[in-house]
């Protein structure tokens, strides 16, 4: 789903399965209320979405202001000169809806009119039509802490404050107010809502249950986005339980359903939302939003339009891995379909030094690499240091595959 996209989701299952790796006290909370009725609404934050405040004001400050991305001032240069696109400068900063979203609560939608900004329609509050909560358990990387310690990693000099973190309840949900404004949600009226904004980066998910019972209540609920996790050298908890929580269900079932394979079950399961984090991973590495591309080719396309021409292929073997590894995410690579048939395959490899290693048997075939799109550099960013520990492993299957393929060769 590209970052400027808001995605609906209106059937329970669905509904139940987004939340349960995203929020164990939402998931038990719908669990909960079986004849309940619920709506659900995502999308990626995007530069507009995100505040002022750590924006650079203009092309003409430099990329060490430009706060709010997961990347450091190298690699977002680097990505300037090989997209001939600059990162976005301040602008908007409301979190933008649908109207759909609107019509969904209840609530009118504001327009602009023509003139200053002294005759525009006076704000409303989502308050004044539902009842609105923040999910305690999903805004935990949300705080002051965190956010510098992102700035830290990826090279920034500025330091924001520790002061400004959201103040939670005892409960597992808190009361906030939101406002709307002409672009979207989110003022400074909203003191709470607006320290967590503060620590919201691009392609962070910002999420929107909408529970449509006697009194209509909305919960906020927030995800961090993969790279988040890669920077500051935490795992994704959520993610973690949510895999555990899946594994014994799928053992339970496979012990009943004599048969079906444990590869088949997990696949099943998994493979979807796996895939889904691993192409908000590769936005964060383009200035067109909602973009994503293979790193061993380049090939690029909308995510939301096209996700069939990648595919989420695992680094470490499916069924060589356990149960936190088999759908980490640097175990992944979003690779389009003709390298990841070489890949899973064991055709081609990535060698030490990030570069790409081919088997004999289409080394020397120039025309063929070329094209396959594969006579170019490898997007060596995505490589961190956790991806080619496991690439260790699919190095090693490389090369016993290759003296097997050269034996029957010969």
């Amino acid at each position: 789903m590209p970052s400027s996209s808001i995605t609906f989701l209106d059937s329970r299952e669905m509904i139940l399965n987004y939340t349960e790796s995203r929020s164990a006290d939402m998931f038990e909370y719908i669990q909960s209320h079986p004849q309940t009725r619920f709506t659900l609404w995502y999308k990626n934050l995007t530069h507009s979405d995100l505040t002022n405040r750590g924006k650079r004001n203009g092309w003409q400050e430099g990329l060490d202001k430009n706060l709010l991305y997961y990347l450091s001032v190298k690699e977002m240069r680097e990505i300037e000169e090989a997209s001939e696109k600059p990162f976005e400068s301040a602008k908007q900063s409301n979190i933008g809806m649908s109207d759909g979203f609107y019509r969904d609560l209840g609530m009118p939608r504001l327009q602009r009119r023509d003139g200053p900004q002294t005759t525009q329609h006076k704000h409303l509050q989502l308050n004044d039509y539902a009842g609105v909560y923040l999910v305690n358990d999903t805004v935990k990387y949300f705080t002051m802490e965190y956010t510098n310690k992102v700035i830290r990693k990826t090279g920034k000099s500025v330091k924001w404050g520790t002061g400004e973190t959201v103040t939670l309840s005892g409960s597992k949900f808190t009361p906030i107010q939101i406002t709307q404004a002409i672009h979207g949600l989110g003022t400074a009226e909203d003191v709470e809502f607006h320290k967590l904004r503060l620590s919201m980066f691009c392609n962070d998910t910002f999420i929107v249950l909408i529970e449509h019972s006697a009194i209509k209540n909305v919960y906020i609920m927030l995800e961090k986005n993969p790279r988040f996790f890669t920077l500051v050298g935490e795992a994704n908890k959520s993610w973690e339980h949510y895999l555990q929580v899946k594994h014994q269900q799928e053992q339970a079932r496979i012990t009943v359903q004599a048969g079906l394979g444990v590869e088949e079950e997990k696949t099943r399961a998994q493979q979807s939302a796996w895939k889904e984090l691993l192409a908000k991973e590769m936005m964060n590495y383009t200035t067109h939003e909602g973009e994503v591309f293979c790193p061993f080719t380049q090939l690029n396309a909308d995510f939301e339009s096209v996700p069939m021409l990648f595919i989420a292929s695992h680094i470490k073997r499916f069924a060589d891995s356990d149960s936190v590894e088999a759908y980490d995410v640097n175990n992944g690579l979003l690779l389009c379909a003709n390298a990841d048939a070489l890949f899973d395959k064991h055709m081609i490899t990535v060698d030490e030094n990030k570069q790409l290693i081919f088997s004999f048997l289409i080394d020397n075939n120039w025309q063929l690499k070329q094209k396959l799109l594969l006579n170019q550099h490898i997007f060596e960013l995505i490589l961190n240091d956790k991806r080619m520990e496991y690439m260790k492993e699919h190095r090693k299957i490389f090369y016993l595959k290759e003296e097997e393929r050269k034996r029957v060769k010969n």
